[in-house]
Order: C-alpha cells, then sequence, then structure tokens
C-alpha cells in the first residue's frame, strides 16, 4: 500500500516536493514564454535536484540552464544541458578549469564579469587552464548593476571601461549584458515596479551602447535579467529595444518551478494582477506538534536547521492530520518565531492541536530550502510518497 503523507507511522520532520505541481509550473511558464517568444535559462540553485532540472531542459522555451558555480555546473551537465550560463564572476580556480573543460567538450558556458580585474584574472586564469588553441573565446555577459547591489558596473563609464578590458583580452569575447532585479522589489508594490523598471531601462541602454561602439562579439547580443517576481517586467522593458537591436532576451528564473507560500505568492505577475503563468506552491515542509506548554502555544519539532526563513517564516497550512486523518487547523493559528529544532506556534487557547499531530507547513523562498535536506519526498498531487530525490548541493 502506497504511504501517504499525514501518515502517523513516517518519520517526521520531512521535506515534500510535488512533482505534480512542478510539472504544472513548468508547463505554465513555458507555455507565457512561448506566446511572448522569450528564452529562459532556468537557474539550477533553487532545487538542485536532477529530477526537476531535467524536466526544465526538456520544455521547448528552455535555452540551457543557469548555474552561480562549477559544482551547480556538474549537476547541469548530468541533466544534459548544452548550454550553461554562470550568473557570476568566476574567480575560484577550479570553477575556470571547468569552464575550459566543458567548453572543449563542445558545450556553450557563458560568465559575468563586473570589474576590469575580475576580466583580467579570467583571462590569465584560462591561460592556464589548458590547451587555448583548440578552444574557444570563453564568452561572457558584462553585469550591470546599482549602488548597494550584489555586484555588476554602477556607471556607464564603468560598463565602457570593463567592455575595453574584455575587447582587449586573449580569451574572452563580449556576448551581451546581465542584470538582476530582485533584489529591488520585495513587496510587489508599484513603487517596487517602478524601481525595478527604471533599473532595468539602464540594462537596456547598456546594451545598445555596446552594440552602438561595437564591442559585442557574438553572433547575436544577449540580455539575461529575471528573477521569479519580475520576469513579466523584464519582459516588458527589454524585450522591444531588444529585438530592434537584433538582440536575445534571456530569462534565468528558478523559484518559478517550485513556487511558495510566501514572498512569491505575493509578488508574481499574478498576485500583482499583471497576469501572467498560474503558479502552484510545490514544496512544503511537515512536522509533528511537540508539545502545548501553554494554552496559547504549540511547539513543532522542526526549526531553522529544516526551514528557510530569510523571507518570511513558514506558514502553517490550513489542515493537520491527527492519527493519519485530515481534519481542519484553526486560521488563527501562525508560526511566530523558529529555534534551531522548534516551530513557536500561536493558536487560540481552545485549540484542539495535540501533541502528535503532524503539520504541513508552506515555505517562503525555495531557495533557501532544499540545501537544508539529504533527502527530499517526492510526491504526487494525491500526497502520495513516489520516490525521493538527493538535492545536489
Amino acid at each position: 500500500m502506497t504511504a501517504l503523507l499525514g501518515d502517523p507511522h513516517l518519520r517526521y520532520p520531512l521535506a515534500a516536493l510535488n512533482i505534480d505541481a512542478v510539472r504544472h509550473n513548468l508547463a505554465e511558464m513555458d507555455h507565457y514564454l512561448r506566446s511572448r517568444s522569450v528564452q529562459i535559462a532556468p537557474h539550477a540553485k533553487t532545487t538542485m535536484l536532477q529530477e526537476v532540472l531535467t524536466l526544465q531542459t526538456q520544455l521547448a522555451m528552455t535555452w540551457g540552464l543557469t548555474v552561480a558555480n562549477a559544482a551547480q555546473g556538474r549537476l547541469a551537465e548530468k541533466a544534459g544541458a548544452q548550454r550553461i550560463l554562470v550568473a557570476n564572476q568566476l574567480i575560484e580556480c577550479d570553477d575556470i578549469a571547468w569552464a575550459a573543460r566543458a567548453a572543449r567538450a563542445g558545450r556553450t558556458v557563458i560568465s559575468l564579469v563586473d570589474t576590469p580585474e575580475g576580466v583580467r584574472w579570467l583571462d590569465t586564469a584560462l591561460a592556464k587552464a589548458g590547451d587555448r588553441t583548440a578552444s574557444p573565446r570563453h564568452p561572457v555577459l558584462l553585469e550591470v548593476g546599482y549602488r548597494g547591489g550584489r555586484g555588476g558596473t554602477r556607471t556607464q563609464q564603468d560598463v565602457d571601461s570593463v567592455a575595453d578590458v574584455v575587447t582587449g583580452s586573449r580569451h574572452l569575447a563580449l556576448h551581451g549584458v546581465s542584470g538582476y532585479e530582485g533584489l529591488l522589489g520585495g513587496s510587489g508594490d508599484p513603487a517596487d515596479v517602478e524601481r525595478v523598471d527604471a533599473y532595468l531601462r539602464r540594462v537596456v541602454q547598456a546594451a545598445i551602447r555596446l552594440v552602438d561602439r561595437g564591442t559585442v562579439a557574438g553572433p547575436e547580443l544577449i540580455l539575461s535579467a529575471g528573477g521569479s517576481a519580475f520576469f513579466d517586467r523584464v519582459i516588458g522593458v527589454c524585450q522591444d529595444p531588444l529585438t530592434a537591436i537584433g538582440g536575445l532576451l534571456l530569462l534565468r528564473s528558478g523559484c518559478y518551478a517550485v513556487h511558495d507560500h510566501g514572498i512569491y505568492a505575493r509578488t508574481i505577475p499574478k498576485s500583482r494582477s499583471a497576469g501572467g503563468p498560474d503558479l502552484r506552491p510545490a514544496a512544503t515542509v511537515w512536522a509533528r506538534v511537540q508539545s502545548r506548554p501553554d494554552a496559547g502555544c504549540a511547539i513543532a519539532a522542526v526549526g531553522r536547521r529544516h526551514l528557510p526563513h530569510d523571507a518570511g517564516l513558514p506558514t502553517p497550512l490550513q489542515i493537520r492530520y491527527r492519527g493519519g486523518v485530515p481534519g481542519p487547523l484553526t486560521a488563527a493559528a501562525s508560526t511566530v518565531a523558529l529555534s534551531d529544532q522548534h516551530l513557536h506556534m500561536d493558536v487560540p487557547a481552545d485549540s484542539d492541536l495535540a501533541v502528535g499531530d503532524v503539520l504541513p507547513l508552506g515555505i517562503s523562498h525555495p531557495c533557501g530550502l532544499f540545501d537544508r535536506w539529504r533527502l527530499v519526498t517526492i510526491i504526487d498531487d494525491q500526497g502520495r510518497l513516489i520516490g525521493a530525490g538527493r538535492p545536489g548541493f
């Protein structure tokens, strides 16, 4: 007999991924992008599950996969990606050697640059990474940032300086620009959207500037941007001017495959009444109630070691399982704090929530979930346990 989540005989806590919901989300996004003629290189770092990455590589609008480093790049190779975008400057010798080897094997590996020093470092390291006579120049995208951002050039003068150093390098070729707008909009309100749009216009301006200066070496300029909240704005701001100069718009969203009950539920296009794909939360964490020490308090045996909490606390979903039988959870139940191994909940004083009950928890920001688990339980829409995946972090 197939086990079901909520079964009291299972060992908790456990992380569960609904693969039917993942397939739904991937199909929704693929249809959305196909109708707009936009390609995507989904970011592998969200799940690092080969089961998910393989599904993503098979979709019509998938250009390749995005990764953060060589370790993730190797998993992308196993998932069948022939084109890999490293959304970072390559600094570690191992990462650079991997990129050179993958290129010699026929894969396209593109990385980012944002300073003249970073360009020179990469160019020198590539010269030491093996026989360059049989290797094409390593393609790079110039990252356009903003003050206080995580990386990227800050001014137009910086853009020109970095482009000039790439042009004068021995082993690099400038193929376009990159940006990341996600940190500019935490709530998705109109002020957030305007900040995102203003930044994206700067990324477009940098792309046009490179074309006008004749510094783009690839067959077509690539403009890559797009987290999982404002990909609609990337398309809305960037697509038309990029089409006018013969460029390729390449998203690299990752969290859309899993979605969530938190930050992305509040900020995706559909939540902002902007249309867009109809995404379903696919990841949950399940835990037992461990204690009812006070009338208005419940403690579950799960904590910071199991749950992401950088973008909001987990949400107790409105169901609980007693003896494997689902029943309602009062709508007033809420998470108020996390300890290393404990989740603290406020509940009404008369709540019948009891020690041993099993609670499903919705998470916020799936990028912080999968690296916490050595094994993720894979389920279907009926809650049946159909497999397990090992995140490749």
